[in-house]
């Protein structure tokens, strides 16, 4: 099969090397995926008959990253902004060191090809590009048992590319979901995260809610649960999924924007079971849902890895997810004011998870985004007080006048909020002299 690819020089530089000492070498996997679906191609993978150790040796005068490498046969070359990995074929002990059985061991069909001067396609990749089926080569038992991490591998190209997972795949899948149990923590969180930012997110959550709750077990009790309300007529997973698709469905957003965003709508009504209540009428509450849930999410987010950065921002964005925020200063500017170090965009987020929980409802009233928006940008170019530290006065002013410990934080808390609801001006000795005349009578 001839198919025009660009590579780079500094690739073909690394093919020609290792030809010249008389091994093959072919860039394989996600670079021929995404040039024959016409996509930008991002990294350049190698593959080649020669070893781990006779690789380190060809290449000594190339910066090697990883050395840790050994364990799966590859080397990676640092070459100005990119890391090459070169990877010894993969093979079992009683088979042929070939391209041929290197392509049966990978993951899916679609990364199954390799190119030279011509693409190497034994299983059918090509074709179930074409005919967007996910798929994996072989045996589909004997690739997920090589490495349990296919599973949701497999998952997340169905997510990104909108590809129908083929059925034994399927029932592989389905049948060896445990095995996730011995794969890393980090390895699984990566994936989860390539699940959710796939325009096909919904279609996955819901046809492979088994391997979701093999991850995430915590998710198990909202699959069925009846609400008993009237503002939802899905059960409460189906609801979870729901929100989880109307995310950023059509905005643009970046990358990891659309993982945040969607990782606090699949765990944000994570609580609603433990939570729930039924009232004289028969209708069901969940009081407390969303503080419940932000703490269940952070021991999920704990067990797969998650950086503390992400937690704060997811755990901020469940634990506001039921806010009501008006297009009005005064309601802009105290819900930008509790959102971690006033951040826009985690802002945005909490608009845009917002809408797609209140657009899952039987009735709702979605937010005007851009409205809360231009206020947000309004309120910035006014440089209004939003936080402790646009306030007029200080801790040392409040020294200054016999304060001490937690009173100063009290105090100036108490005037924030004063001032964000326009009760006092941001004015020094506005505030002293109210200071003077209650000193002792603040909240907090």
């Amino acid at each position: 099969m001839k198919v025009l690819f660009h590579v780079p020089e500094y690739i073909k530089a690394i093919q020609e090397r290792l030809i010249k000492n008389e091994y093959e070498c072919y860039l394989v996997g996600g670079c021929i995926r995404d040039t024959l679906l016409g996509l930008d191609v991002k990294d350049y993978d190698l593959t080649t008959n020669c070893d781990f150790s006779t690789l380190k040796s060809i290449f000594t005068d190339y910066s090697i990253i990883n050395n840790n490498g050994e364990k799966h046969n590859t080397i990676t070359l640092h070459i100005g902004d990119d890391n090459v990995e070169i990877t010894s074929y993969k093979h079992n002990a009683d088979e042929k060191n070939s391209i041929e059985n290197d392509l049966m061991h990978r993951d899916l069909t679609i990364n199954a090809m390799a190119y030279s001067d011509r693409i190497v396609d034994l299983v059918g990749g090509y074709d179930d590009l074409k005919n967007k089926i996910i798929r994996a080569p072989g045996n589909p038992v004997d690739r997920i048992k090589e490495d349990p991490l296919r599973i949701l591998r497999a998952l997340r190209f169905s997510s990104r590319l909108g590809f129908e997972i083929e059925e034994e795949t399927a029932r592989a899948i389905h049948e060896y979901k445990e095995l996730l149990s011995n794969v890393s923590s980090e390895r699984i969180k990566s994936e989860l995260d390539g699940i959710l930012a796939g325009d096909n997110v919904k279609k996955v959550l819901n046809e492979y809610k088994d391997v979701i709750f093999t991850i995430i077990p915590e998710l198990k009790f909202t699959d069925g649960f009846d609400q008993k309300n009237p503002y939802h007529n899905n059960t409460l997973y189906d609801h979870i999924v729901h929100v989880c698709g109307n995310v950023y469905s059509k905005t643009h957003a970046t990358g990891k924007t659309i993982v945040l965003t969607r990782t606090a709508a699949l765990l944000h009504d994570i609580a609603k079971p433990l939570c729930f209540t039924v009232d004289d009428n028969g209708i069901g509450h969940f009081y407390g849902h969303a503080e419940k849930g932000a703490l269940i999410a952070l021991e999920v987010m704990k067990r797969l890895r998650y950086s503390n950065d992400e937690i704060e921002k997811i755990q901020y964005l469940i634990m506001k997810h039921d806010t009501t925020i008006n297009p009005t200063t005064k309601s802009v500017r105290k819900n930008l004011s509790s959102t971690p170090n006033q951040d826009e965009e985690l802002f945005s987020m909490l608009l845009e998870l917002i809408n797609a929980d209140r657009f899952d409802h039987t009735s709702y009233e979605l937010m005007n985004i851009d409205k809360i928006k231009s206020i947000v940008k309004q309120i910035k170019e006014d440089n209004e007080c939003i936080k402790l530290a646009d306030l007029s006065i200080n801790g040392y002013d409040l020294i200054e006048l016999g304060m001490s410990g937690k009173e100063i934080g009290s105090t100036l808390n108490y005037l924030l909020e004063l001032v964000m609801d326009d009760k006092i001006n941001n004015n020094k000795e506005v505030m002293i002299e109210l200071i003077k005349k209650n000193r002792g009578n603040y909240p907090g």
